[in-house]
């Protein structure tokens, strides 16, 4: 047995070689699930993006706004389109019903 003490050295060697594949391989399934999971949430991003941009291009419609207060509030009222502020509106506001509100800042 004139080589038993490389034979052994190479088994060690390849025992060695083994493991550390296997640990590589442990920490590779680990980040791939990882990323895997991060695929799906930006995923379930984009789909809630699509789904506001969908709601924004209705909201530009009076006509959803209508259907949106239909849903929310059971009481009918008539012309709910003249309950919509936009800036020519506002100017037009005496100072005498204009109510300020004051925010506290953070810190």
């Amino acid at each position: 047995m004139k080589y038993s003490k490389q034979i052994v050295f190479l088994l060690f060697i390849n025992l060695i070689i083994v493991f550390l594949s296997i640990f590589i391989g442990n920490l590779t399934r680990k980040t791939e699930l990882i990323n895997n999971q991060a695929q799906l949430d930006i995923q379930k991003q984009k789909e809630q993006l699509s789904i506001n941009k969908i709601e924004f291009s209705f909201y530009n419609n009076p006509d959803y706004l209508k259907k949106l207060h239909n849903i929310y509030f059971s009481l009918e009222e008539d012309n709910i389109e003249k309950k919509i502020v936009s800036f020519y509106n506002i100017s037009k506001i005496n100072n005498d019903s204009l109510v300020l509100v004051n925010l506290k800042k953070i810190k």
